[in-house]
């Protein structure tokens, strides 16, 4: 390990205390066309496709020196991965693969033919969910085997392992509908994927929330870890909705889709009331770092993006499904939260990575 040195890091030290939460921007920009999707407007295509470009643009740049980190600072990328907290960020990097993939499906003719980006969007999945399962199978046993992992350790961030599990569904159920063909892989490791999710999450969710209730709160750089705990039933209100359509098209599994139906959409509201009580408790959370501690910036700034792009597409689905006025004026304000959430973040980035103090070593 180098150490520290003044002014800005050089490259080699940039590669080597390189966040593993830097996908989380990622993660961030490209839930952006999925969460105005919703909207009417002649724009909505527009803002879509740049941030569409921007996402993968950004995936790029930010996939090399991450990569690089494994063969040239192999001993500071274990040491993140025995870390009762850092580790929880790898997955970020197969999850921004999925919801790339997502943006394809969502907008197949935008940049290639449907059937290309439709394809594309297969394997990206693919490769996005074997990441996910690797980076798993990789880490928890770490965890696991770890005698410094304490109660004071835990906080939202421990989400992202669930958050990676149930993505995979919110893609996959839309493919085994696309793909007859591969419907036993597709449609096989979603449903598996979103109880391996699900449970993660009560699972996890119980250790955060004992922490939050006898503990003091995070460092203040945690603090936007607790728009993470929006993103789980949100996404679960999306994956029931694209099961629902699913079903509704026929699949080779004898179950009745009017029942899926009934089932799905009062799930879909009741995981999305979670979510939405979620976000106005990270607010609050969030208004009590502002008072009664600080709340500089921090690369986990990007917290505060994804879930609340999750939270905009859940609450559009449940829009859909219920027809509430109510929801739709929520869903309106939630938007307008991602954006100025994002522009706020990226500006805040930008002046980071101008001084270099992005780089500086996370721990």
């Amino acid at each position: 390990m180098s150490g520290p040195s003044q002014g800005r890091p050089s490259l080699n030290e940039t590669i080597e205390h390189f966040n593993p939460a830097w996908f989380a921007a990622v993660m961030g920009t490209a839930v952006v066309p999925l969460a105005i999707s919703f909207l009417a407007g002649s724009w909505v295509r527009a803002v879509a496709a740049a941030f569409s470009v921007i996402s993968v643009l950004m995936f790029i740049a930010i996939l090399i020196p991450w990569t690089l980190r494994f063969f040239k600072f192999p001993a500071a990328a274990r040491d993140d991965l025995h870390h009762p907290i850092a580790a929880s960020f790898f997955p970020t990097m197969p999850i921004a693969i999925i919801i790339i993939a997502l943006d394809l499906l969502k907008y197949p003719d935008m940049f290639f033919s449907m059937e290309t980006s439709r394809e594309i969007a297969f394997w990206m999945w693919l490769v996005g969910s074997i990441g996910i399962y690797v980076a798993a199978f990789i880490v928890l046993p770490k965890i696991y085997r770890s005698d410094a992992v304490e109660l004071s350790h835990a906080n939202f961030g421990w989400f992202i392992p669930p958050v990676a599990k149930l993505l995979i569904p919110v893609a996959g159920f839309e493919l085994a509908m696309l793909y007859p063909g591969r419907f036993e892989l597709t449609f096989g490791l979603s449903i598996t994927s979103l109880g391996i999710g699900f449970f993660l999450f009560l699972f996890v969710g119980s250790l955060v929330y004992h922490r939050y209730v006898l503990e003091s709160l995070p460092v203040s750089k945690f603090a936007a870890t607790s728009f993470i705990a929006i993103a789980p039933m949100a996404i679960i209100a999306v994956a029931l909705f694209k099961m629902m359509h699913l079903f509704e098209a026929g699949t080779p599994i004898d179950v009745d889709a009017r029942a899926i139906e009934a089932v799905s959409v009062l799930g879909i509201l009741a995981a999305w009331g979670f979510a939405a009580w979620s976000f106005v408790m990270a607010v609050i959370i969030v208004i009590a770092y502002l008072r009664h501690l600080d709340l500089p910036y921090a690369l986990s700034w990007w917290a505060y993006t994804f879930p609340l792009g999750s939270l905009g597409v859940a609450t559009g689905v449940a829009w859909k499904v219920s027809g509430f006025e109510s929801i739709h004026w929520f869903y309106v304000a939630v938007i307008v939260a991602l954006f100025a959430a994002w522009f706020t973040v990226a500006v805040r980035t930008t002046r980071a990575m101008w001084s270099g103090k992005v780089f500086e070593s996370p721990h």
